[in-house]
């Protein structure tokens, strides 16, 4: 899931539903990334992580 953060709010705008239990690996993160990043590609972007 990728959230805009807003204040004290994160709102969710993009996910994906992976067809496994566990954490997701490095392609599948881009892959949710990659077209939020090219959408927000005009304003400042701050990308945060949980590992």
């Amino acid at each position: 899931m990728l959230s805009l953060a807003w204040g004290k709010h994160a709102i969710p705008v993009y996910w994906e539903i992976l067809p496994k239990k566990g954490s997701s690996n490095l392609r599948e993160q881009k892959k949710v990334l990659t077209p939020v990043l090219r959408l927000l590609k005009p304003y400042p972007v701050l990308v945060l992580a949980d590992a």
